[in-house]
């Protein structure tokens, strides 16, 4: 247990990278100018060597991946993950259909396992130093998804894994039908950590009721509420024209959100530099 005079450290990860320009662009100016530490890199990225071009701009920046099972083409050969793939050969486009399948008991977990593999090892060898292991639409709190996660990540070394866990706030109050998929989330995320072999990652994961929507005051609240040990801030920083989608990466370079750090003494780090 973190005791009262330890400091409060905190991971502020944007994941998705390379899903898009807008939020390829967000990362590295809310790492470059505010207080982004760390991101994820979309684990079938059409093009490994164009995201470490963009990622050598930014060296301090932490880097993970974030493997998925929704959307685009798998990197493992299809024939060997068919219990993971449409008949078009491709992932579900949205996380309900991995959810549905997951209780139909169709997924493999050796099949998952061999992709998120494949996913991983064709980022190291692009090139990138990969810190951490996140899933996409937080897929990673199935219990056969943990597991294949938590293999991949032995086999290659890392040593820092998400296990998504989100404790109630007032502000679930203001949507029941989000604060319920919130809590079911973190349930099944309490009993995956207690299956994995090592738990990498502190007790306290924040921003993902507020996925996508994060904006100044409630990330101030956030940093009010964080106590001592290891946390995680999960944001989304899109460098976009349409307001609603630039409101958050507008909060991560607030300079009252940087003063807001700096007044709890918040240690704002990479996954590398918890382990």
């Amino acid at each position: 247990m973190q005791g009262l005079d330890s400091p409060i450290r905190l991971v502020v990860n944007a994941d998705g990278f390379g899903l898009d320009s807008a939020i390829t662009r967000g990362t590295l100016r809310a790492h470059g100018e505010g207080i982004v530490t760390s991101t994820s890199v979309i684990g079938n990225c059409a093009d490994p060597d164009a995201i470490r071009l963009e990622l050598a701009s930014a060296p301090a920046l932490g880097v993970g991946v974030h493997l998925t099972l929704t959307g685009g083409a798998p990197i493992a050969r299809p024939s060997a993950i068919r219990s993971l793939l449409g008949p078009d050969e491709r992932f579900p486009s949205q996380a309900r259909e991995v959810f549905l399948s997951w209780a139909k008991a169709k997924p493999r977990g050796d099949e998952i396992e061999r992709e998120f593999d494949a996913q991983v090892a064709r980022l190291r060898d692009s090139g990138l130093a990969i810190d951490h292991l996140t899933t996409s639409d937080h897929v990673g709190v199935l219990p056969i998804v943990g597991r294949a996660v938590e293999a991949v990540a032995r086999r290659h070394g890392i040593a820092g894994v998400r296990t998504t866990g989100e404790r109630p706030t007032l502000a679930w109050l203001t949507e029941i039908r989000r604060s319920l998929n919130t809590a079911a989330l973190s349930g099944l995320a309490w009993f995956n950590r207690r299956q994995m072999g090592v738990l990498r990652h502190g007790p306290r994961t924040w921003g993902y009721f507020e996925s996508g929507r994060l904006d100044e005051i409630r990330i101030l609240e956030i940093l009010g509420r964080l106590g001592p040990g290891i946390h995680e801030l999960i944001c989304a920083p899109r460098e976009s024209d349409d307001p609603v989608e630039r409101a958050e990466f507008t909060a991560l370079l607030s300079t009252r959100v940087r003063d807001g750090v700096a007044r709890r003494s918040i240690e704002i780090c990479r996954w590398a530099d918890l382990l």
